[in-house]
């Protein structure tokens, strides 16, 4: 199977606790891994103001999720975020239009580790 990079940038409520924010997190990399997807990094960019009001909120603490999967992986991410009550924006976008093989990713990241 080919698997495609994405990116998913989430501003999460800046009320949210250390812990629940781990646990939003972790919540992500799961469905990723669960769909058979590959999480390549999560970058935590921590709380920023924001440009203007998002429900009811000044700032916002942000996060990149980095990872490779298929379309159906990016939906079902997507369709999370927007259940979710603890996160106010997202964007998702594809990175590159190559496709990767699973062995060729893997390999990569063992070498960047």
């Amino acid at each position: 199977m080919k698997l495609r990079e994405y990116e998913t940038v989430i501003v999460a409520d800046p009320d949210l606790s250390e812990e629940q924010l781990a646990d939003l997190i972790e919540k992500f990399q799961n469905i990723i891994v669960r769909d058979k997807g590959i999480v390549k990094e999560v970058e935590k960019w921590g709380l920023k103001d924001l440009a203007f009001k998002v429900k009811h909120k000044n700032r916002g603490y942000y996060f990149i999720l980095h990872y490779y999967g298929g379309p159906d992986i990016v939906e079902e991410v997507e369709r999370n975020i927007r259940i979710d009550d603890r996160i106010i924006r997202f964007l998702s976008f594809k990175v590159s239009k190559d496709e990767f093989d699973r062995k060729e990713i893997e390999e990569q990241l063992e070498k960047a580790a």
